[in-house]
């Protein structure tokens, strides 16, 4: 018996998160849930409430870690949260809390997440139709030591489908204990 899975989904603020970013995120939050995964976030407004607001739909369990250092200013589809109070460098316990990201939309601090994922070798996906840095940074490395790329996905569908191949792959690599997913496998 093994965990759930847990995907984070990086993104646009609500300060520059556009009407289809919105959309998209909270299909991707939909997608997640779906497959019996946690869909993690940052806990705020934006592509993280789209995101968080469409796994609730489909039942999902979300969990908010947020860069403050008490439980509010939070979206209100948190089941869970973690109030760091280590500002955005919570990033890293956002990256670490998962098995996998997928990138909507975004701007500089969803760069940020990005590049620690790429540091930790954690699979990214971006939905490239989202724009933003998911448009931005699909298809590339960030460095020579090809730790990740960024692949690119049109679809919220075809986003998870990617990432849970690749979360596989990785599984299998590190021998990792068997995580559970329920309802359907894509």
């Amino acid at each position: 018996m093994g965990r759930r899975l847990q995907i984070a989904v990086i993104g646009s603020s609500k300060s520059i998160c556009t009407k289809k970013a919105y959309r998209l995120a909270e299909k991707v939050g939909e997608e997640i849930a779906k497959i019996g995964a946690v869909t993690v976030t940052g806990g705020g407004h934006g592509v993280m409430e789209a995101a968080m607001k469409g796994a609730k739909k489909h039942g999902g369990l979300t969990l908010g870690i947020l860069p403050w250092e008490k439980m509010e200013n939070h979206n209100k589809y948190c089941d869970a949260l973690v109030a760091t109070g280590i500002g955005w460098s919570r990033d890293a316990i956002n990256l670490n809390s998962c098995d996998g990201a997928i990138i909507v939309g975004g701007g500089a601090g969803t760069l940020n997440e990005a590049t620690y994922a790429y540091i930790e070798d954690i699979p990214i996906v971006a939905l490239t139709t989202s724009g933003g840095m998911a448009k931005t940074l699909t298809g590339i490395y960030f460095d020579e030591r090809k730790t990740e790329k960024i692949l690119g996905a049109k679809t919220p569908k075809e986003a998870v489908r990617k990432l849970l191949e690749e979360i596989e792959k990785k599984r299998k690599k590190s021998k990792r204990p068997g995580l559970i997913q329920r309802k359907r496998d894509y």
